[in-house]
């Protein structure tokens, strides 16, 4: 059974059960420990481009994806 990283507040890419439980890390560093690990997987999730243009369009989808995270106040994380 798969286990996913659920934030209440903004949706998250599914994330492999192993990366679930990395970015939970038994809130180790409350929700901003596990905001950091799951950024730092989000931005390692692709390496290779084919060209400039695939490279900087997946930088952007990065980026907008992990703005939404910004001026949050407070998330709200569990295991689903």
């Amino acid at each position: 059974m798969s286990m996913n990283l659920h934030c209440k507040e903004v949706d998250l890419w599914q994330t492999p059960t192993y990366i679930t439980y990395m970015c939970y890390s038994n809130k180790n560093g409350g929700w901003k420990g596990i905001l950091y690990r799951y950024s730092e997987w989000v931005r390692g999730q692709r390496n290779t481009f084919k060209d400039v243009e695939e490279a900087e369009w997946w930088c952007s989808v990065v980026r907008d994806h992990l703005a939404q995270f910004e001026g949050k106040k407070k998330l709200t994380f569990s295991i689903v």
